[in-house]
């Protein structure tokens, strides 16, 4: 036993540089499927503990109006709520710039802030802003804002604050992408929290909510899938309450409306014969007048100037009452155009799928690393399995003649095996220690380092993961023990004086291209005896190319995604979007209004041609998954002129769509997220719920802007 020991030792020591290549390939292997894998794990674990920090809320409900107390009342009484928190919010512009701000209220109970300097806003005055805007704006200076648009009312009770603070919220993820707006440029610059009363109004527009019955981490199917359900099922119930909210209100408008009106054509009426009469008792009062003058006679000209003064005041009680008459009709004009707006009111509900897009977005960033690691670790553990059997088998075959001394002196086969098992199980050990520690700690955070650059998040929580050692352990010892094993298994099947003898040589065979005599009579000696041990030693030989052949694969599949990233940006807007800016305006806005910004667009001098279209934000769903497809509906009110703007092309022959009755016309994407096809019918879901089914008439190629 002792003399196995030495050996054992003395193999080690020999072979120490074998040992080192061995379990260092093992160790890529295991690196690369730990660390893929347990990556998207701890990213969201990561969120897990940031948004059970901050209590994120399950939801927020917005309303396009204030919520008034029947509505909080209505709203509080929902039993699948545990938790609701009214706030205030606005956008607002940074006075001096084009800017967009979004205030509001600091939360207390839900998605709570994130200090990173300063403090809480104390009193109406101060103002925290997000921590992305802390290069701009120091703490103790003034920011001033104004109201998004020139005719907006600003819904905060003044316009300068004093910055006391600096913060981050899981509700704001993104650093490059705060939110969309339809303020400024139409994309938020940061957000900001002010005390209540701050705003002009008491009631608030927004709600955070947080689910009862909802179970199980961020991103698990368990919870996404129940706070989906809950949130569409509560929909429903918003829209009716919001159905009846705009009954009220429509019901209040006409009666306001019919009432100002009776007081307007009564007030006209009365005002007509006022001023008849006044005109007559003037054009009476001033003969008389002239005439008194005339007979130069004192006292009635006295009583007349009188009269006259008298008949001034009756004449200014006029101007006024004209002046309420025609305020009266501005009030019915605004009544009207409020009533024409009643369908734009909504009552809507999103999850954090729907309200937080950074939310999503880090979601789906740890789905596509949890994607990579079903794929990359086969790659490198093939490889590193393949080396493995060869090098444990050349191991075997080199101690050949040992193992047949050994086994003539005595040893059992268990004995001689012993230090080739303890050997691949050394190697297997050591790789799994050093590739599990690199794999747990320094490529997830690397990784991390590279999707998270645009999020708040900044330190990744590590986990053990054992589960995945034990995998890549037995994975490891697939690789070496078991190459190993056989190896020695079948040389020690032969009687040791055969065993102490060199292994002959494998049998040589003539190959195919020796058959070809023009070629293999024109291969020099060396070429032809390389051409005949690539199919004698055939494991070598497909362990070279399978490794050539990997690598060149990772390279050439690198290239090409940088090459087709590169160029989606040339085929998108160079090739398919024609156009260079898109206005929005709302066409049940006073008359006034819409004709003005259609001016601003047909009379500018940097507008060479222009086209108009209907525009809406609806979205898809998917069976049996909970993540909503966000979709960009565009009706263009003359067909024929969209193929200058927008070229749609089929997305398999390249030839021109056209537009039909019979459908619409769908992006590959959106086709192949909902499996449809030409033909085929699929749900579409306004802002509030509300379905369409719709026929596709067509697929177009489109790489942005769904």
């Amino acid at each position: 036993m002792k003399t196995i020991n030495k050996n054992i030792r003395r193999e080690f020591k020999m072979s120490i540089g074998r040992f080192l290549s061995v379990s260092a390939l093992l160790m890529l292997g295991v690196f690369v499927l730990i660390g893929l894998n347990v990556t998207g794990p701890n990213m969201r674990q990561t969120a897990q503990k940031s948004y059970e920090k901050e209590n994120l809320a399950d939801a927020k409900i917005t309303s396009t109006i204030a919520l008034n107390q029947a509505d909080q009342q209505y709203l509080k009484k929902r039993s699948q709520f545990k938790t609701i928190e009214f706030g205030h919010t606005t956008d607002v512009l940074i006075k001096g710039s084009n800017h967009a701000l979004r205030v509001e209220t600091t939360p207390h109970s839900l998605s709570k802030l994130v200090l990173t300097k300063g403090h809480k806003p104390a009193n109406r005055h101060q103002i925290v802003l997000s921590d992305s805007l802390r290069g701009q704006y120091k703490l103790n200076e003034t920011i001033t804002i104004k109201a998004a648009k020139n005719n907006h009312k600003l819904a905060l009770k003044q316009t300068k604050f004093k910055i006391v603070g600096f913060a981050t919220s899981t509700e704001y993820l993104k650093k490059d992408n705060v939110g969309s707006t339809t303020a400024g440029s139409g994309t938020l610059y940061g957000f900001a929290y002010v005390n209540k009363q701050a705003f002009s109004s008491k009631e608030p527009n927004v709600a955070r909510v947080a689910f009862k019955g909802v179970s199980g981490s961020a991103y698990s199917d368990k919870y996404e899938k129940k706070s989906a359900e809950i949130a569409k099922s509560l929909q429903e119930k918003l829209n009716k309450h919001n159905d009846a909210r705009i009954k009220t209100r429509h019901k209040t408008l006409n009666e306001n409306i019919n009432n100002a009106t009776n007081k307007v054509t009564t007030g006209t009426v009365a005002l007509k014969k006022a001023s008849a009469k006044l005109n007559t008792t003037q054009k009476k009062l001033a003969t008389q007048l002239t005439a008194a003058k005339a007979a130069n006679n004192t006292g009635a000209i006295v009583q007349l100037q009188t009269a006259q003064t008298r008949l001034d005041k009756q004449k200014v009680k006029i101007k006024t009452q004209r002046k309420v008459l025609n305020a009266t009709k501005s009030k019915i004009t605004a009544a009207k155009t409020s009533r024409k707006q009643l369908n734009n009111i909504s009552l809507t509900i999103q999850n954090r799928n729907d309200y937080n897009a950074g939310y999503n977005n880090y979601g789906e960033d740890a789905q596509r690393i949890d994607a990579l690691g079903k794929s990359f670790p086969v790659f490198f553990f093939l490889i590193a399995i393949l080396v493995s059997f060869t090098t444990m088998r050349r191991m075997v075959e080199e101690k050949r003649i040992e193992m047949g001394t050994l086994r003539a002196l005595g040893y059992s086969k268990g004995e001689v095996m012993r230090e080739f098992l303890v050997y691949s199980i050394s190697t297997a050990l050591t790789g799994t220690i050093l590739g599990s520690l690199l794999g747990l700690v320094a490529l997830p955070r690397i990784i991390f380092r590279a999707y998270t650059a645009n999020f708040t998040f900044t330190n990744l929580l590590l986990s053990l993961h054992p589960g995945y050692i034990i995998l890549s352990f037995l994975i490891a010892l697939f690789s070496t023990v078991l190459a190993s094993w056989l190896a020695a298994h079948q040389a020690l099947e032969t009687i040791p004086a055969e065993l102490m003898l060199p292994k002959p040589p494998a049998k040589g065979s003539r190959i195919l291209l020796e058959k070809i005599t023009p070629i293999w009579r024109h291969l020099s000696f060396s070429h032809k005896v390389t051409a005949r041990n690539l199919f004698r030693y055939k494991g070598r030989m497909l362990m070279t190319v399978v490794g050539v052949a990997g690598a060149t694969a990772l390279m050439i599949t690198g290239f090409g995604i940088r090459d087709s990233l590169n160029t989606i940006v040339d085929r998108q807007f160079g090739q398919i979007s024609q156009y260079d800016l898109i206005t929005a305006y709302n066409p049940d806005a006073t008359a006034a209004n819409v004709a003005k910004a259609k001016k601003a667009v047909t009379n500018s001098d940097q507008v060479q041609k222009h086209a108009s279209a209907y525009f809406a934000d609806v979205y898809a769903t998917r069976k049996n998954d909970y993540a909503r497809e966000e979709i960009s509906l565009m009706v263009p009110t003359k067909t024929a002129t969209l193929d200058q703007y927008i070229k749609l092309r089929n997305y398999k022959t390249d030839k021109k769509l056209h537009f039909s009755n019979s459908g619409a016309i769908v992006s590959e994407k959106l086709a192949k997220l909902q499996n449809a096809t030409v033909g085929d019918h699929i749900v579409i879901h306004d802002s509030d719920g509300t379905a369409h089914k719709i026929k596709i008439a067509g697929i177009t190629t489109m790489y942005a802007g769904h």
